[in-house]
């Protein structure tokens, strides 16, 4: 934020791009590890082996988007690199 702007577009994302209802099933497991019994499964769906805790899936579908220029131009490293490590440590955080 204090690098003067070169007026580019940076996608502020992890390195691990993953579909929404894997980073959801992800969750979901940290969080019933943490507190069994807490998670409420929807139904499931023929596709998939997790059930469903989103309801309706978009229209806009699924996009991918690299960080490169934003580690590359920007110097940023991230603390949590991917999906995982930052859910996890936010779920080792939760007091329930």
């Amino acid at each position: 934020m204090e690098m003067p702007s070169l007026r580019r577009i940076y996608n502020v994302v992890d390195d691990d791009p993953a579909p929404r209802q894997e980073v959801f099933a992800y969750v979901e497991d940290l969080i019933e590890k943490k507190c069994p019994g807490l998670v409420e499964r929807g139904p499931t769906t023929p596709k998939e082996e997790k059930p469903c805790v989103v309801g309706k899936r978009s229209s806009r579908g699924e996009k991918r988007v690299s960080n490169d220029r934003m580690k590359s131009e920007l110097g940023v490293k991230l603390r949590h690199p991917n999906y995982r490590s930052g859910l996890l440590r936010i779920t080792e955080q939760l007091i329930l």
